[in-house]
Parts: structure tokens; C-alpha cells; sequence
């Protein structure tokens, strides 16, 4: 993204509430948060995600309310916005059944939302020529930090693409690394590393990489060249981010011809794929609302429901107004066996534990247990 009744089985929400849910390599703890009443309609909205202006985030306090997964914020805030943001953010997390991931772009250069607010990085192009990774570490985290304590618990970066210096689509020249898998993967990680220092959860995009694609996916339907082609330098990057433990990667709008037409945000080749590389956090989608779905003939709410079937754990729509009916979506896929509980609560629970990696041993939150039959 450049610029969203029946009753789960009485035994199982009742487990739910005693157990513990930790990060990888924590101590077990019995001191996790209660777990809401999980129903059938508070699952489903876990895996959604939608967007609000961030200097307004208390609108989207309804679908809060219902148990939506996240927020993603849009906007270029003054720096005289700061306490207004943190105020909303507080009072919008305040109202969560379950502590939300409330996202942003912060990327550097002209993809950054709360430069002003934050403090300001510079492409990331720009950072891999005039930086070594220490001082990407450093200055991500003074950033991240900034973020984090109004109240951003996701950043939506870094762009783990390769492009080369020559290549203007969707900027991709600037907001790439490098078009050298080596680098770029050495830069990724460096970003990463800032962003968990700051106490913020990475997101690494867009797989299978954009950077070699043939249009902007915002704007049209692109295609990538075949996987075998992918391997290196545009798998790289991703490959790095997997072995250092990244909580989230977001799947692109592109067409891959190996998977088929459909795009990878939509098309479960490509969510299996990914696993098949050893991730096992949080795969979200890429904005719903870019021409590429549009353009491949899918609404939002109808993408949503198609990328959540194909393996997505969220779906990215761009307007808060499509919850409800990408929420009804998600009900009647469940009623007519298009997607299974078991696979809404292993999803579930992969964002519970991304949820609680900054969180303390006293604030952790309780997995969901999985159906049984």
C-alpha cells in the first residue's frame, strides 16, 4: 500500500480465556489476559483491516467496537497534530475487544505519514547509498520509537522489492534499496532491526517482490516476470526478512504467470508458496482498492473474502464502509464451507501472537483453541 452471531462452542470460549499466549522464546505465563467472548463475527473481523485519516482515528470506533483486526492511517499530519493523534489513538484502542494494529506507511523519502509528526527519513535508495546498516538501525529506530509512543504499533515497511536505479514505476528506483539482492537484503534487515528496537512490528512488501513488474499495481494490472526469474534478486530480500523472524509480510496485487491470472493477493499458489518459504507470522494483503483487483474484475468486499479463503490472515480495504459487507462475506464463505473455522482461527491466532510481541508477561493475550472435528 502506497497512499481495511453463531456462537463459537461454549467450551471453547471458556478455554480460551486460560490460555497463554506468548512470543516465540518467552516463558509460559498464567497471568494472560481474559479472552474476549470469542463469536463467530468477533473472529471473522479479526482478519479485517481498514482505513482512516489518521488525524480523525475515532471514526472507525463502531467497527472497533465489533472486533475489527486493525487500522491502517492515511494522511500528512502537521506537527502540531501530535497530542491530537496520540489522544485518538488511546481512545480508539480503548474501545478494542482486542488491542488492534493500528498501521501506518513509513517507508522514508515521499512515503513516510508522520515525517512531520515522527521525524523524517529519506528514500530508502537514498539510504543504502549514504548509510551503513548501523546508521539505518539507529535512525529507523529514533523514528519508530517516535511512533510507538503515539500509539502506531505497525509500520508498513520496509520495501523489501529490488528495482533497478532506472526504473520510475510506482518509484520503485527510490523506494526499493537496490536492484542487488545482497544489499537489499542486508538493508531490509537493518530496517527491521530499527523498527524492533523502536517496538514497532515490520511489515516487508510486497511479495513476491514489484520491483520487476511491468506496471504499478495501485493503478493497473501488472505481472512479474516467472518465479524461476524471481529467485534472485526479487526472493532475496524476503528470504532474509523469514530467517530473521519478521512478524508480517504483505502480499502484492501482482500477477505471477506461474500461479495463473489471478493476483497474488487473491490467489492461494501464492500464500502456499510463501509458507512453503518457512513464514509462519502474519500475511496481509495489499490495499483492495488498487486497480490491479479492479481491474481484474473483483470488488473490495468480494477480493476480501477471495484473499481470506486463498490463505490471507488480513484483508487491507481502503474505506471503512466495506467492513460490513466484507464481514458478511466472510459469514456466508464459512455457512457454505468456502473457508473453514479451523483455518479463521489459525489466522486468528498467528495476529494474537504478532499482537503480543511488545506487549508484557502480564499483558499477554490468549490464543484461541482450535475447533475440534
Amino acid at each position: 500500500m502506497r497512499r481495511p452471531h453463531i456462537l463459537i462452542a461454549g467450551a471453547i470460549a471458556a478455554a480460551a480465556a486460560m490460555v497463554s499466549v506468548l512470543p516465540v522464546g518467552a516463558a509460559p505465563t498464567a497471568s494472560a489476559v481474559p479472552a474476549p467472548r470469542w463469536t463467530e463475527d468477533r473472529l471473522l473481523s479479526q482478519l479485517v483491516m481498514v482505513a482512516a485519516n489518521i488525524t480523525a482515528p475515532t471514526v472507525a470506533t463502531s467497527d472497533v467496537q465489533r472486533g475489527i483486526g486493525g487500522v491502517v492511517f492515511l494522511g500528512q499530519p502537521p506537527s502540531s497534530a501530535r497530542s491530537q493523534i496520540a489522544s485518538g489513538l488511546r481512545t480508539l484502542n480503548a474501545s478494542a475487544m482486542v488491542p488492534l494494529f493500528l498501521a501506518t506507511d513509513e517507508e522514508g523519502g515521499g512515503v513516510q505519514r508522520l515525517a512531520n509528526v515522527a521525524g523524517s527519513l529519506p528514500w530508502p535508495r537514498q539510504m543504502a547509498t549514504w548509510w551503513g546498516p548501523r546508521t539505518i538501525t539507529d535512525k529507523v529506530q529514533s523514528v519508530a520509537s517516535h511512533m510507538a509512543a503515539l500509539g502506531i504499533t505497525m509500520d508498513l515497511g520496509p520495501v523489501a522489492d529490488t528495482a533497478s536505479a532506472t526504473n520510475s514505476i510506482d518509484l520503485e528506483n527510490l523506494r526499493s534499496f537496490s536492484e542487488n539482492g545482497t544489499i537489499a537484503s542486508r538493508d531490509v534487515r537493518a530496517f527491521l532491526a530499527g523498527l524492533a528496537a523502536g517496538r514497532l512490528l515490520g511489515v516487508v512488501k510486497h511479495f513476491p517482490g514489484l520491483g520487476h513488474a511491468n506496471g504499478d499495481t495501485d493503478l493497473q494490472v501488472a505481472t512479474d516476470p516467472p518465479l524461476a526469474a524471481l529467485q534472485n534478486p526479487d526472493l532475496a530480500p524476503f528470504r532474509a526478512a523469514i530467517a530473521t523472524g519478521v512478524p508480517a509480510v504483505m502480499m502484492s496485487n501482482v500477477v505471477v504467470p506461474d500461479w495463473g491470472a489471478a493476483p497474488a493477493s487473491l490467489n492461494p499458489a501464492a500464500y502456499a508458496y510463501l509458507r512453503s518459504m518457512g513464514f509462519t507470522g502474519v500475511i496481509l494483503t495489499d490495499s483492495l482498492g488498487a486497480g490491479a483487483i479492479t481491474g481484474h474484475g473483483a470488488s473490495q468486499t468480494a477480493a476480501a473474502v477471495t484473499a481470506i479463503c486463498s490463505g490471507a490472515d488480513m484483508a487491507m480495504l481502503n474505506n471503512a464502509s466495506l467492513y460490513a459487507p466484507s464481514l458478511a462475506g466472510l459469514r456466508a464463505a464459512v455457512a457454505h464451507g468456502r473457508l473453514s473455522m479451523t483455518q479463521v482461527v489459525a489466522s486468528v491466532n498467528r495476529i494474537l501472537t504478532a499482537k503480543n510481541r511488545y506487549r508484557s508477561a502480564q499483558q499477554q493475550l490468549a490464543l484461541v483453541p482450535l475447533p475440534k472435528g
